[in-house]
């Protein structure tokens, strides 16, 4: 079985209303789609985002660019090769690979575009052999995984009550783990917002914080002191990735509150300090912006070996399979408020539900999705 086509499709949808974490305003949500076909007639679909994606159109022409660049080390090749494939590709973040350029100056850029087509390589072979991806994976541990809600983003004219509301409503779609932005503030502010949140879902909610990198060391201190006393399940990203490794230690040391981050590292490689001198408590990772199912399945090696549980970010319709699969697997991220991510509400035909927290393991074969034409057509973008 050999790959015939590579076909792209970039989405972005505006948001109707901006919102803020501590380092980005949110406009819209873009992302960009691979649909892989062999010459047997199977179909492999996969997504791929990155923090550039936020530039909308000009972000999409820039990974477009890149997919064009790299189909030749992809069209032609077995959909079982995919290790080869995925070494093949990353190999152009330093060197060229059989005549193509390295690509070294964009190397987010490409990790983002693998990022798809791994994934799509992954349905691919599920398709191919009637099995879920989880299976490919090793098979799941579960039946279901546990999912936690991201939202109270800044917002222009937020007021006291808009959070409360917000609360109420994700307690009532029966989540039991929600997550807030934080560093957007002062930490004082930020304190009082929290404890808003903590008063309206009670004390048997668990609460996170994602600060985006939006701290440096003392105001992480400061503001972990203050929002402690309201029940912090994890400080997610509070400090800026170039620093992060020195800092964190310093952050452990100086509050009880567990430390979540990851996801914003792009290679399997990068990850290695977080979890072998203990920086971090829990490992985020997002296979459509760091490389793919492939890159997940190493960081869950060194997950296992070290016993840090892995979260999900993002695309709980894909990281469900590899959370079910591996032994530290924990929690998918999602999103309850389609006016955060429509594509997420609007993208597949049978989107995969959450019920009071919990999403089931799918066993279609491959991912289980299937994407709505209209939808792609609703917010294509047009790549000149």
């Amino acid at each position: 079985m050999k790959i015939t086509s590579l076909e792209t499709y970039s989405l972005s949808a505006p948001l109707p209303q901006v919102v803020r974490t501590s380092t980005h305003a949110i406009s819209q949500v873009s992302e960009v789609i691979v649909k892989l076909t062999t010459d047997a007639g199977h179909v492999g679909i996969g997504e791929g985002h990155g923090p550039f994606l936020f530039q909308g159109p000009e972000g999409l022409r820039t990974v477009n660019a890149i997919l064009k660049t790299i189909t030749p080390l992809v069209v032609g090749q077995d959909p079982f090769d995919a290790e080869r494939i995925w070494q093949d590709l990353f190999a152009l973040t330093y060197t060229s690979v059989r005549g193509i350029p390295s690509v070294a100056r964009q190397a987010r850029v490409l990790v983002t575009a693998m990022s798809a087509i791994d994934i799509a390589l992954w349905d691919l072979k599920g398709k191919a052999t009637g099995l879920p991806v989880h299976a490919l994976l090793g098979g799941k541990l579960r039946d279901k995984v546990p999912a936690y809600v991201t939202g109270f983003y800044y917002r222009d004219g937020e007021k006291p009550d808009d959070v409360v509301r917000e609360a109420d409503m994700y307690t009532k779609l029966g989540y039991r783990t929600l997550k807030a932005k934080v560093g957007g503030l002062t930490p004082e502010a930020d304190a009082e917002r929290v404890g808003r949140i903590r008063k309206a879902v009670g004390k048997d909610v668990a609460l996170m914080l994602d600060a985006n990198q939006g701290w440096n060391l003392p105001t992480a201190i400061r503001a972990a002191e203050l929002c402690e006393p309201h029940g912090v399940f994890w400080l997610e990203d509070p400090m800026p990735w170039f620093d992060e490794r020195r800092t964190l230690a310093r952050l452990k040391e100086a509050t009880r509150i567990p430390i979540a981050a990851g996801e914003t590292e792009y290679t399997p490689f990068g990850l290695r300090t977080m979890v072998t001198e203990g920086l971090v408590d829990y490992l985020i990772i997002d296979s459509t912006w760091a490389g793919g199912l492939t890159t997940w399945r190493k960081a869950a090696v060194l997950a296992e070996l070290y016993q840090i549980p892995m979260a999900a970010h993002h695309d709980p319709q894909i990281h469900v399979h590899a959370v079910a699969a591996s032994p530290t697997g924990f929690i998918l991220e999602s999103f309850a408020d389609a006016t955060r991510d429509p594509l997420w509400f609007e993208l597949f035909r049978e989107r995969p539900q959450i019920v009071d927290g919990f999403m089931a393991v799918p066993d279609q074969p491959g991912l289980g999705l299937e994407l709505r034409d209209e939808t792609l057509e609703k917010y294509g973008v047009k790549i000149g």
